[in-house]
């Protein structure tokens, strides 16, 4: 009677188990698809070139809005 008791706990706790890593697999079932294929590592590559290119942007306006030396001597 003990055993089956303890049998039945083991085996409750296992079908649990079970059950709640099919349900967070599915909804990452795709990320892992990604990550054995090299898709996810080209996303974030195409994602930080576009950060880059808006960062290099960004920047050429600043510099650009700064006058050379030679303007701001003929001003003097």
């Amino acid at each position: 009677m003990k055993t089956l008791k303890w049998c039945r706990f083991f085996l409750t706790i296992l079908i649990t188990l079970v059950g709640i890593s099919l349900f967070t697999g599915c909804d990452s079932a795709s990320d892992v698809i990604d990550e054995a294929t090299g898709n996810r590592a080209v996303k974030q590559y195409h994602r930080t070139t576009k950060k880059l290119d808006k960062i290099a942007e960004q920047q050429a306006e600043r510099y650009g809005n700064i006058p050379d030396e030679e303007e701001v001597e003929e001003d003097y």
